[in-house]
C-alpha cells in the first residue's frame, strides 16, 4: 500500500497539533491548579463542583446573616439593659417618694427626675441598629416607632406587631429583633382607678408617666392615702415591666447562644465543602508535572517527524 507524501504530511501536522494541544492544556492546569478546565474534562465531577460551590455560597450568606443577626441582637440587649436600669432608678425614686419624711417640693424634684427617666426610656426604645433600622418598629423599621406628645406624658407606638427573621442555616431562622408593641405596650399591670384590677394592658411609658403625675400632685388635694396607694401600684407595675423586659433579655441571650451554635455548624460545613472541592477539582501537581514532561517529549518527537516528512520529495533525489 502506497502512502502519498501529502497524506504523511497531514498526519504529521495533526499529530503535532494534538501533542501541542495536550501540552498546552497540561500547562494551563498547572498554572490554575485546577484539574477540570471545562465541564467536558469530567462531566460528573463538574456537576459535583457546581453543586458544592452553590452550597458554599449559600452557607457563606448564612454566615453573613449571622454577623448581622449578632449585631442586631447585641444592640437590642444594650437598649433593653439601659431601659431596665432607667426603670430601676424610677422604682428607687418611687420608694423614696412614698416615704412621708419627704415634703412636696422634694417629691416634685423626684418627679422631674422620673420625667427625665421617661424621656431616656423613649430614647432607648427608639435606638437603631448599624443599618439605621429601628430596633422595635416591627416590619416598619424605617420610621421612628415611639413618639412622645408635646406634654411629655403620652407615648404612642407607630410601628406594627411584626417580627423579622434572618436565615442562618438551611432549615433555621432566628428573630433579629422584637416589636415594640409586645415589648413595651402590653405590660399586664394594674390601672390607676379606685378599684384596681390586675392584668390590664399598660405601656411602660404610661406606668412611668402615672408615677410622675402622682409625685407631682399636691397631697392636700389628692390625699395621703390615695397618694400611697398610687405609688405602691406604680411600684408593682414597674416590677412587672422590669420582669417582662428581663424575660425578653433572657430570650435574646438564648437566641445568641443558638446563633453561636449554628455559626459553628456552618464553619464545619464550609471546611468539609472546601475539602471535597479540593479532592474533586484540585490538580495533583506531581502527576501533572510528570505528564507534562512526557508530553514535551512527545511534541518534540512529532516535530522531528514533521521535519523529516517535509524533506521527502522527488526533487531531493534528482
Amino acid at each position: 500500500m502506497r502512502v502519498a507524501t501529502t497524506t504523511a504530511y497531514s498526519q504529521a501536522v495533526n499529530s503535532m497539533n494534538s501533542q501541542n494541544y495536550t501540552l498546552n492544556k497540561t500547562m494551563q492546569q498547572i498554572s490554575t491548579g485546577q484539574r477540570i478546565l471545562v465541564p467536558s474534562d469530567d462531566p460528573a465531577a463538574s456537576a459535583r463542583v457546581l453543586g458544592l460551590n452553590q452550597a458554599k455560597e449559600r452557607t457563606e450568606q448564612f454566615q453573613d446573616n449571622i454577623a448581622a443577626l449578632k449585631s442586631a441582637l447585641e444592640v437590642e440587649e444594650t437598649s433593653l439593659n439601659s431601659i431596665v436600669n432607667s426603670l430601676q432608678r424610677v422604682r428607687e425614686l418611687a420608694i423614696q417618694a412614698n416615704n412621708d419624711t419627704y415634703d412636696a417640693n422634694q417629691r416634685k424634684d423626684m418627679a422631674v427626675e422620673v420625667q427625665q427617666g421617661l424621656e431616656a426610656i423613649v430614647g432607648f426604645a427608639n435606638m437603631t441598629n448599624g443599618g439605621g433600622d429601628f430596633l422595635f418598629g416591627g416590619y416598619d423599621n424605617r420610621n421612628i416607632p415611639f413618639v412622645m406628645d408635646v406634654s411629655g406624658t403620652t407615648v404612642t407606638y407607630t410601628g406594627d406587631q411584626g417580627q423579622q427573621f434572618l436565615q442562618i442555616g438551611s432549615a433555621r431562622q432566628i428573630a433579629s429583633g422584637d416589636n415594640g408593641f409586645d415589648m413595651f405596650m402590653s405590660i399586664k399591670g394594674s390601672d390607676n382607678g379606685s378599684d384596681p384590677a390586675d392584668n390590664i394592658p399598660m405601656s411602660v411609658f404610661a406606668i412611668v408617666s402615672e408615677l410622675e403625675t402622682a409625685m407631682d400632685t399636691d397631697l392636700g388635694t389628692a390625699g395621703t392615702e390615695d397618694f400611697h396607694d398610687s405609688v405602691l401600684r406604680s411600684i408593682a407595675n414597674l416590677d412587672k415591666a422590669i420582669g417582662q423586659i428581663v424575660d425578653a433579655q433572657a430570650a435574646i441571650g438564648a437566641r445568641l447562644n443558638a446563633t453561636d451554635a449554628q455559626e459553628s455548624v456552618n464553619e464545619d460545613y464550609l471546611i468539609q465543602v472546601a475539602s471535597t472541592l479540593s479532592t474533586t477539582q484540585d490538580l495533583d501537581y506531581a502527576e501533572a508535572i510528570s505528564r507534562l514532561e512526557l508530553e514535551q517529549v512527545g511534541l518534540q518527537a512529532a516535530q522531528q517527524s514533521f521535519t523529516k516528512i517535509q524533506s521527502l520529495s522527488l526533487f531531493n533525489y534528482l
